[in-house]
C-alpha cells in the first residue's frame, strides 16, 4: 500500500466553519433550523432585506406558512431549504466565507418558479405531466407489466394511488434494521453505477460489504454505532486490508446518525487505528468517490 494513498489522498469527513444545519440535509430538523435562522435574519436586518419589497414580503409569507403547517414531511420546507443551501454555497464561493449578518442573499422574485426548479432538480428531470405515463416511470417492460397488473388489481388503475402505496410501504420498511442496511448498500451501489465503476458485493465474514477493484476501495456499511462494535469493525477493516490490499477504506453511515454516534465512530479514523480509513455519511459518498477518482486519475472500467 503506497504512502500516497494513505496520506495525501486520504479523505476526511470533517467540515468545520459553518453551522451543521447549513450543510447537506440529514433530516427535517436541519431544514427547520435553517429556515428559522433565515426568517430571523431577514426580519432583523432591514438594511440587507428591504421590508417593503415584494420579494421580502412574499418570501417571509411563505416561510411563515411552512412554520404554520409544520416542518416534518413538508415538501415545501425541503425545497426552500435546499435552495437556501445552494445560495449559501454560492455565497461561500464568492466571498471565501460568509456571515449572514453582513452578506445578503438575493431573494427570488418568483418563489414558485424556484420551488418548481428545485423539485425538478431533486427528481433528476421532473415530470412534464400531472400524471406521468407508465412507460416514463417504468422503462423496463417486465417491471412495467408487473406494475400495470398491481395497479389494476389493487388500485383500480390509479397510478398516483399505487405510487403513494409504494412510498408508504418503503417508509415503514426503513424503520427496520435489515432494510436500512440494504438501502445504504443499494445507494452506494447506485452511486458507483452512475460512475460506471464495477463492484463486487462480498457479504463475507470479516470483509467489507462492497469491494471496488478499480479503486482498490473497500466499503463497509454501518447503520448504527456503539462503542461495543469498535473491535469487530476494526477487525473487518484490517482483514479487508490484509486480504485485498486496499488503498482506501470507508465506513458509510446514515445521514441521520446522531452527531454523538458519528463522532464516536470517527474516533477510529482520527486515532489512525486503520491508516487508510475515512468515515462518512451516505450523502457524501458520491463526492468521496469523485475525490478518489480525481486524486488518482482513475478511469473507471466500463462494463460491456
Amino acid at each position: 500500500m503506497s504512502s500516497l494513498s494513505t496520506t495525501k489522498n486520504k479523505l476526511s469527513a470533517s467540515k468545520l466553519g459553518v453551522p451543521i444545519f447549513h450543510r447537506r440535509r440529514r433530516d427535517w430538523t436541519d431544514d427547520q433550523k435553517l429556515i428559522e435562522q433565515f426568517s430571523s435574519i431577514i426580519n432583523s436586518h432591514p438594511s440587507l432585506y428591504d421590508p417593503s419589497a415584494d420579494s421580502t414580503i412574499n418570501f417571509l409569507k411563505h416561510l411563515n406558512g411552512i412554520a404554520g403547517s409544520g416542518y416534518r414531511d413538508n415538501a415545501d420546507a425541503l425545497l426552500i431549504a435546499n435552495w437556501m443551501r445552494e445560495s449559501l454555497l454560492a455565497l461561500s464561493r464568492k466571498n471565501g466565507n460568509y456571515d449572514l449578518r453582513i452578506h445578503a442573499i438575493q431573494l427570488p422574485s418568483n418563489l414558485q418558479e424556484i420551488l418548481h426548479q428545485q423539485e425538478n432538480n431533486l427528481t433528476r428531470n421532473g415530470f412534464s405531466r400531472i400524471t406521468p405515463s407508465l412507460s416514463t416511470l417504468f422503462p423496463d417492460p417486465k417491471i412495467r407489466g408487473f406494475a400495470l397488473e398491481r395497479i389494476q388489481v389493487l388500485h383500480r388503475g390509479d397510478i398516483v394511488e399505487y405510487l403513494n402505496s409504494l412510498v408508504s410501504r418503503e417508509k415503514e420498511s426503513l424503520m427496520g434494521y435489515s432494510a436500512t442496511i440494504m438501502d445504504l448498500i443499494h445507494i452506494c451501489e447506485h452511486k458507483l453505477k452512475l460512475r460506471k465503476i464495477p463492484i463486487v458485493c462480498r457479504f463475507e465474514t470479516n470483509e467489507c460489504d462492497i469491494w471496488v477493484p478499480s479503486l482498490k476501495l473497500g466499503v463497509e456499511i454501518r447503520n448504527y454505532w456503539d462503542d461495543n462494535s469498535r473491535d469487530s469493525l476494526i477487525s473487518v477493516l484490517n482483514t479487508t486490508n490484509n486480504n485485498l490490499k486496499a488503498d482506501f477504506l470507508t465506513v458509510v453511515c446514515p445521514d441521520d446518525l446522531s452527531d454523538l454516534a458519528f463522532h464516536s465512530l470517527r474516533e477510529i479514523e482520527r486515532n489512525k487505528s486503520v491508516n487508510n480509513l475515512s468515515v462518512i455519511r451516505i450523502g457524501d459518498f458520491g463526492k468521496f468517490l469523485d475525490k478518489i477518482i480525481e486524486g488518482n486519475k482513475v478511469v473507471p472500467a466500463l462494463k460491456s
